[in-house]
C-alpha cells in the first residue's frame, strides 16, 4: 500500500521480495513524470519507520522514543510560557493516554486568563503524572477498515471517557473533566454527551462500516425507538443519522476501559485556587525591614499579649481589617497612585482618594500623605478648573481724545547685555504715537516696573494732585 503526505512517499509490504517490487514501481512512476528523490533523504526496507513523531512498525504506532526522552528531561515550568511549550509538546501524544485531560487539569489551570501562576505541590504531581504517562504509553495498533469497530463509553459525576477499539486492542483513547456547567446535568445527559464526543472524534474511522457502541446505561439501548423529548436527545440522533450503529448494554464492571478513564478522581475539586494580588507580596517584604512591623509581629504572635485593633491574617497585619501598611515610602507612593491616577481613581480629588484608601489600607499620617500627593499631581494641576468670577466679553478700547490718557507698555527681552540692561520696557502713547524706550535688568518686579514708569513718564507727562482740587477732569491712565 501506498500513500502520500504533502511530500513525503510512505509505502509498505508484506514480505521483503513485495516490497521490492513496490519500490521498483513508485520509482518508475517518479521517473516517468520527471519527479526526483534525494537519496539521503530515503529510507528503504525499515522493520519501523519514524514520522511525524511517532514510530510506525507491523505491531502499530507508538510514541518516538526521542521525543518521550525530552519529555522526561523537561525542567519544571518557571512560567505560563515554559507551561505551555510543555503541553504543547505532552498534548501530541495525548491519543496515546488515558483520561490525558485530567491529569493535566491543574496544568492547564494556570494558563487560564487571569489566574497567578503559582506552582504547587498539586501542579507537580501533574507535572510528574503526566510525564510517567507519556514514557509509558501503550503502542497503539492501526486501524483496520475491512473490521468492525467498536465504541466504549462511560461517564461519570465529574468526567467523561471513551476507547476507540478494535478486535479488542486499543486504537485511540479519549477523556475530558467536565467543568461546572456540564456537572450539573443528569446521568442520561452525560451518557448522551459521551457519545457525542467520541462519535465527533472519530466519525473519519465510523463511518465506513457498522460499529458497536458499548455503555453500561441500559436505556440507551432504545435511543432510535424512544422519542425525542430532550435536546440532547435529538441532538445525539441527529449526529447519529447516516452512521450504522448498535448499542450493546454491559455492566460497568465489565466496561472497564472506559469506565476508569470516566471515573479516575478529577482534581478539580482537590484544589482551590485562590487569586493573590501582587502587591500584597510587596507589602510583605515591606515588613522585613520595618523596625515597627517586626514589633507587631512579635506582640501579635504572642498568644498573651493583646493588641487592640490589630490582627495578623495569613502574614499580613491589619489595622481593624484593613491591611497595614509599613513605612516604606515607596509602597505607601505605589498604593496611592493606584488609587489615585489609576482607572479606579480617575485623579479624583483629595476628599474621594482618601475615602478609597481608608477603605482598603492604613498607616500614620495617610491623610497628609494623599494631601501631598495629590496637591502635587502634575495632570491635576493641569486640568484644575478655573473657578473666578467670569470677566464678561471683552470690549473695544475707547478711543483717546487727547494724548497720554491711554498708554500701552510692552517688554523686549533676550538682548545682550548693555551698560548693565538686557531688557526694555517700552511705553507708547495711542494718540500720539509718542514712545518711551526704557532699559531694565532682571531681575525686575511690578513694584520696580510701576517706580521706573512713575520716574520717566508720569513725572513728564503727568499732573501732581493739588488736595481740595476737583479732579475729576484729571487725565486717566490706562494700560495695554
Amino acid at each position: 500500500m501506498c500513500t502520500r503526505f504533502f511530500y513525503d512517499i510512505l509505502f509498505y509490504s508484506r514480505s521483503y521480495e513485495e516490497h521490492v517490487e513496490h519500490v521498483s514501481l513508485v520509482l518508475e512512476l517518479l521517473a516517468r513524470d520527471q519527479w526526483q528523490v534525494k537519496l539521503s533523504k530515503c529510507l528503504f526496507a525499515q522493520r519501523q519507520l519514524r514520522y511525524l513523531g511517532h514510530i510506525i512498525s507491523e505491531h502499530g504506532v507508538a510514541t518516538d522514543s526521542t521525543k518521550v526522552q525530552a519529555v522526561l528531561d523537561w525542567p519544571v515550568p518557571r512560567s505560563v510560557k515554559e507551561l505551555r511549550s510543555f503541553l504543547s509538546l505532552a498534548g501530541y501524544y495525548r491519543r496515546f493516554v488515558k483520561h490525558f485531560s485530567m491529569i493535566a487539569r491543574p496544568l492547564t489551570d494556570l494558563l487560564k486568563k487571569g489566574a497567578i501562576y503559582a506552582w504547587t505541590d498539586i501542579h507537580h504531581q501533574s507535572f510528574v503524572a503526566l510525564k510517567h504517562a507519556i514514557t509509558s504509553a501503550p503502542v497503539l495498533v492501526l486501524p483496520d477498515f475491512s473490521q468492525p469497530f467498536t465504541l466504549e463509553t462511560d461517564a461519570n459525576g465529574t468526567g467523561v471517557g471513551a476507547v476507540l477499539m478494535q478486535r479488542g486492542h486499543p486504537l485511540a483513547f479519549m477523556s475530558k473533566s467536565l467543568g461546572p456547567r456540564l456537572q450539573g446535568l443528569s446521568t442520561y445527559e452525560k451518557e448522551y454527551l459521551v457519545i457525542l464526543m467520541a462519535v465527533e472524534q472519530w466519525r473519519s474511522y465510523l463511518q465506513h462500516v457498522e460499529f458497536h457502541i458499548i455503555t453500561d446505561h441500559k436505556s440507551l439501548m432504545q435511543l432510535s425507538e424512544q422519542r425525542l423529548h430532550t435536546p440532547w436527545q435529538q441532538k445525539v440522533f441527529t449526529r447519529l443519522l447516516g452512521l450504522q450503529y448498535r448499542i450493546i448494554y454491559r455492566k460497568g464492571v465489565e466496561n472497564g476501559a472506559a469506565d476508569a478513564l470516566s471515573r479516575v478522581p478529577s482534581p478539580m475539586c482537590s484544589a482551590i485556587s485562590v487569586i493573590q494580588p501582587q502587591w500584597l507580596k510587596e507589602v510583605l517584604l515591606s515588613y522585613q525591614g520595618d523596625p515597627q512591623a517586626q514589633d507587631l509581629f512579635a506582640r501579635l504572635t504572642n498568644p498573651f499579649d493583646d493588641v487592640p485593633h490589630y490582627s495578623l491574617h495569613d502574614g499580613i497585619i491589619r489595622y481593624d481589617g484593613r491591611v497595614w501598611i509599613g513605612t516604606s515610602s515607596d509602597l505607601r507612593s505605589k498604593l496611592i497612585t493606584a488609587m489615585h491616577s489609576g482607572a479606579v481613581g480617575g485623579h479624583s480629588g483629595v476628599p474621594v482618594t482618601y475615602r478609597r484608601m481608608k477603605q482598603h489600607f492604613a498607616w500614620t499620617g495617610m491623610k497628609a500623605d494623599v494631601h501631598d500627593f495629590v496637591t502635587a499631581c502634575q495632570v491635576c494641576q493641569q486640568a484644575k478648573p478655573d473657578r473666578s468670577k467670569l470677566p464678561g466679553l471683552l470690549q473695544m478700547l475707547p478711543v483717546p481724545d487727547r494724548a497720554w490718557k491711554i498708554v500701552s507698555m510692552d517688554f523686549i527681552e533676550g538682548l545682550p547685555v548693555s551698560e548693565g540692561f538686557n531688557c526694555v520696557l517700552v511705553v507708547v502713547d495711542l494718540f500720539s504715537k509718542y514712545a518711551h524706550f526704557i532699559g531694565l535688568r532682571h531681575p525686575f518686579t511690578a513694584a520696580s516696573i510701576a517706580k521706573v514708569f512713575f520716574q520717566t513718564v508720569y513725572k513728564l507727562h503727568g499732573i501732581t494732585p493739588v488736595f481740595g482740587k476737583n479732579y475729576s477732569n484729571l487725565p486717566r491712565w490706562s494700560c495695554i
